[in-house]
């Protein structure tokens, strides 16, 4: 297992959009996922369950990866995340 602490920096915080976007992403691997903010643990690759983070800007999101491309998915995430470029 792999994790990593990321401060949400979009203005617009983890919205329904950037929501979908992160879905989507971590649903490319094969590892299971979970994001972790605001006191709740939910699947990153559920677009409903990352909206009800209601991450706001400047949020820390706690994002544990586990399986067989845990590293490559934690790496993917994390850039995404602080970068907000694929968003």
């Amino acid at each position: 297992m792999v994790e990593a602490l990321i401060q949400v920096g979009d203005p617009w915080g983890l919205n329904g959009h950037w929501s979908a976007r992160l879905a989507v992403h971590a649903s490319r691997f094969a590892s299971d996922i979970i994001c972790m903010a605001n006191g709740r643990s939910v699947n990153a690759k559920d677009v409903m369950s990352v909206m009800s983070l209601r991450a706001k800007p400047g949020t820390q999101l706690h994002i544990l990866a586990a399986g067989p491309d845990e590293t490559a998915a934690l790496e993917a995430l994390s850039a995404m995340l602080r970068t907000q470029e694929s968003f």
